[in-house]
């Protein structure tokens, strides 16, 4: 009798602890919900973003959530959505920010609650967050600075077309053009001029860069819109070739221009590639694991002739 006690007894004990394991099973196969801002929902470049966080999102078993405002001018839209992913409860969060310093108080917040964040593309000015993955902005502006000094034989006026005052990436690009740059003495930067992220304004800062300086030798898109804008201009005055661009982003109409050699050079960023271990790397961090705090993605330079056989090829999403 004893031992049929007994024996019941240890059973009832295994059932008892494998209950208490339960909750630590369920943890660990949670499904976890992480959320992906960009600076904007259209244009390619955030297209191919997404597809990278959708890619990584299958393979890691995750939930996802990529939204973000209409346009990079929408600072504040940016601001209410990630408000909005907090109340909601979400496990982490990447944000590519529209303003780097507008997005702390924010981002600091979601961190404060317990929810992890990412720098995605472009950083924050805040130490809180767990990592920033994208470009090396500042290296990048100095390949892009290199490219056109050497396009401009050393020596030329030169026109920075800008995208949103604001943003970190984009400062941060600027300011290793001009290190590279301030190594000429022969090349005069002569006008700065912020398009807004709109190629229209970009076309329009152009043509009267133009009309003020007509020997003007070098244009430097800073981001995506930038140097089909200039390019749009400078072929209309008749000045293809003469006119040296170097742009950001190897968008339709950038490859197009790029392959017709109104524009000389590309400095193509990896956004798919972004996205995907954005997603990757909060998900280990959700886990307990360590993540770098920096990831350079890298860059590729793409010429007339590479532009000219990717119009040949099918578009890569990556």
């Amino acid at each position: 009798m004893r031992w049929k006690l007994a024996a019941i007894f240890a059973v009832v004990g295994s059932l008892l602890l494998l209950l208490v394991a339960l909750p630590t099973s369920h943890a660990q196969k949670k499904q976890w919900h992480i959320a992906i801002v960009p600076k904007a929902l259209t244009g390619e470049y955030w297209v191919r973003c997404k597809k990278g966080a959708e890619a990584a999102a299958r393979q890691f078993g995750v939930k996802l959530t990529f939204i973000g405002p209409s346009a990079e001018t929408e600072v504040d839209k940016q601001i209410d959505i990630v408000e909005n992913l907090i109340t909601r409860g979400v496990d982490a969060i990447g944000i590519s920010p529209c303003d780097g310093k507008a997005l702390v108080p924010v981002i600091e917040k979601a961190i404060a609650k317990g929810i992890p964040v990412v720098t995605v593309d472009s950083d924050a000015k805040t130490n809180k967050r767990l990592a920033y993955i994208g470009t090396d902005n500042e290296k990048a502006g100095e390949i892009a600075a290199k490219e056109l000094a050497k396009l401009m034989g050393g020596k030329g006026k030169v026109l920075i077309i800008q995208g949103v005052p604001g943003a970190e990436n984009l400062m941060q690009r600027v300011k290793g053009f001009k290190r590279v740059i301030a190594k000429y003495p022969q090349i005069k930067i002569v006008s700065e001029q912020a398009c807004q992220s709109d190629q229209t304004k970009a076309l329009d800062i152009t043509e009267n860069a133009l009309t003020a300086h007509p020997d003007l030798g070098g244009i430097f898109g800073v981001n995506a819109p930038g140097a089909p804008g200039a390019a749009q201009a400078v072929k209309a005055a008749g000045k293809t070739g003469k006119v040296k661009i170097v742009g950001f982003d190897a968008l339709p109409d950038t490859v197009r221009y790029c392959a017709e050699g109104v524009i000389q050079a590309i400095v193509e960023q990896r956004p798919y590639r972004m996205g995907y271990l954005a997603v990757r790397y909060l998900k280990e961090a959700l886990e307990g694991k360590k993540i770098p705090r920096m990831v350079d993605t890298g860059v590729d330079i793409i010429t007339p002739e590479k532009a000219q056989k990717m119009l040949l090829q099918k578009p890569s999403q990556k």
